[in-house]
């Protein structure tokens, strides 16, 4: 059998041109893992700043929703001042002693009378009735706009939760 001279020039050669190759190759392997391990981190980086975007997003129409619910609470508390002042206005007209209402009363013989009396006790219970009506209507609407405020907060939970639920598993996926 024969045997191989190890210390030959041209096997060393060989040898040393596989080294080189092998190592050339690892070399070009290394690299493109490297290139592929920065593509991913670019990939995982920009799902990140689009969860952050879109949360940023979902935020600012939560805040806009929440902005107008608030407007149309101030403006039901107006409409309820205005009820109020509208009907003790109205109260006070009818109840002046110097009023129309006066005027027909004393005309008619019925000033201080008992229907005179009955007469402001109906005016006032009239003005009781609308301010209390107005307060009523105005507190249904302050609840139900924080109902919604409440609804919004949650709806943008939920917006929230499902953003950065794709987001981690985007993340996951490509880590």
């Amino acid at each position: 059998m024969a045997t191989v001279n190890l210390n030959d020039k041209s096997l060393q050669k060989i040898n040393a041109t596989k080294e080189a190759m092998s190592k050339e190759l690892q070399m070009n392997y290394n690299k493109q893992v490297g290139l592929t391990d920065q593509k991913y981190n670019e990939l995982i980086n920009a799902s990140k700043d689009y969860a952050t975007k879109q949360s940023e997003i979902q935020n600012q129409q939560t805040n806009q929703a929440i902005k107008e619910i608030n407007q149309n609470k101030t403006k039901a508390e107006s409409d309820y001042l205005k009820e109020q002042k509208g009907a003790y206005a109205d109260y006070v007209k009818q109840t002046n002693q110097y009023g129309v209402n006066a005027e027909k009363q004393a005309s008619a013989g019925l000033a201080g009378s008992g229907y005179s009396e009955s007469s402001k006790v109906t005016m006032y219970n009239t003005y009781q009735n609308r301010y209390v009506s107005a307060r009523e209507s105005y507190m249904l609407a302050v609840q139900n706009y924080d109902n919604q405020i409440a609804q919004a907060r949650l709806q943008n939970s939920s917006a929230l939760a499902e953003i950065a639920y794709k987001a981690l598993k985007l993340m996951d996926e490509l880590s």
